[in-house]
């Protein structure tokens, strides 16, 4: 008979549930930088009304006014990165996902394979016994 497959299961298994985890930790990157972005965006009205308020404040939101541009910017491309990073993670983890699968299914036919062997043999022993029978004299 042929060997199990399970080591080879359990170590593809392993693979893809660190693969998941690995896109689990891009995922909490992602929704963090979007919540930075939201919050820089959410202090820009807060910040033209206080600048409205000031004549130092109207100049001084100028260069606010920049450096959340800039923020927003970079923040962006390290969206744009984390994105990049995570549809090739997305391709590794098909391509575990894929392998456990194929794995599973080498080992669901070995086992009908010797699921199929040990009926047969049974059904061997059973028309030996009915063959035995039927030759006695009666």
């Amino acid at each position: 008979m042929t060997r199990s497959h399970e080591p080879l299961i359990r170590l593809a298994r392993f693979k893809v549930e660190e693969l998941q985890k690995q896109m689990a930790e891009l995922d909490r990157s992602r929704q963090s930088l979007i919540d930075q972005i939201e919050r820089l965006e959410a202090s820009v009205p807060e910040e033209q009304a206080a600048a409205t308020e000031f004549k130092e404040g109207f100049i001084a939101y100028g260069s606010y006014a920049q450096a959340v541009i800039k923020r927003k910017e970079n923040i962006r491309l390290s969206l744009d990165e984390v994105e990049v990073q995570a549809d090739a993670l997305r391709a590794r983890l098909s391509e575990a996902f894929q392998e456990l699968k194929k794995y599973e299914l080498l080992e669901e036919r070995r086992l009908a394979r010797i699921e199929e062997a040990v009926r047969q043999a049974e059904q061997d022993e059973l028309d030996e016994i009915a063959q035995i029978r039927h030759s006695r004299p009666h």
